[in-house]
């Protein structure tokens, strides 16, 4: 599994999510995240249909979308999401 995060600087949202992130990171270092730009990375973007942040995308290993959703989780949240469908 693969996560997708969407975020940008003026974002307040996704300011408030990043230590939760980082300790989700912590506690799955095996995880695959990868974060974009809104801004700089519109290409990317566009691509998954994201036009607000914060966005997640969980993706298969073979990059098929599980789950994408737009607005913040704590850490709770995105640690029952990702042990839902980890080895998906």
């Amino acid at each position: 599994m693969k996560i997708i995060k969407f975020s940008a600087l003026w974002c307040a949202d996704c300011i408030v999510m990043r230590p939760a992130w980082k300790e989700v990171a912590e506690k799955f270092p095996t995880l695959e995240v990868v974060e974009y730009d809104f801004d700089d990375q519109k290409e990317m973007a566009e691509k998954y249909g994201v036009t607000k942040v914060p966005h997640t995308i969980l993706l298969t290993a073979d990059d098929q979308v599980i789950q994408s959703y737009q607005g913040m989780k704590d850490k709770a949240d995105l640690i029952k999401m990702i042990e839902e469908n980890i080895g998906k």
